[in-house]
């Protein structure tokens, strides 16, 4: 993940190495311009990029080849997943804050990874 674009240029997209669906990232304001903050994925056949700070796992030689996780497969530890499926950063953060938010168990680091994990299946 190292994209980036100008204010006013168009959002960079990518074709999924397996199927050449269009594919997007999500990207965020930095104040100088937009940077990618999350992997490409294909909303198609469910392919996703691997990501430079993703858990290190065993990948198969076409993910080695295209540095894309195969379709299906689950998606690197650093994007925002919900329900298998990666989302925004926006997304995420809004389901956080309906789970958190008003709730003292916020604090409880444990209690925070165990929500997380239980909602990227």
């Amino acid at each position: 993940m190292s994209d980036g674009y100008s204010y006013g240029d168009h959002e960079p997209t990518r074709p999924c190495p397996y199927c050449q669906t269009i594919c997007r990232a999500d990207f965020v304001d930095i104040g100088v311009g937009m940077t990618q903050c999350g992997p490409y994925h294909c909303d198609e056949c469910g392919a996703s990029e691997v990501g430079g700070y993703d858990d290190p796992r065993p990948l198969n030689s076409d993910e080695e080849r295209t540095g894309w996780y195969a379709p299906n497969s689950q998606p690197g530890s650093s994007a925002n997943v919900i329900g298998g499926r990666i989302v925004s950063h926006v997304q995420a953060r809004a389901a956080y804050k309906r789970e958190f938010f008003g709730n003292m168990l916020w604090h409880e680091k444990e209690r925070v990874a165990a929500w997380w994990a239980a909602h990227r299946k």
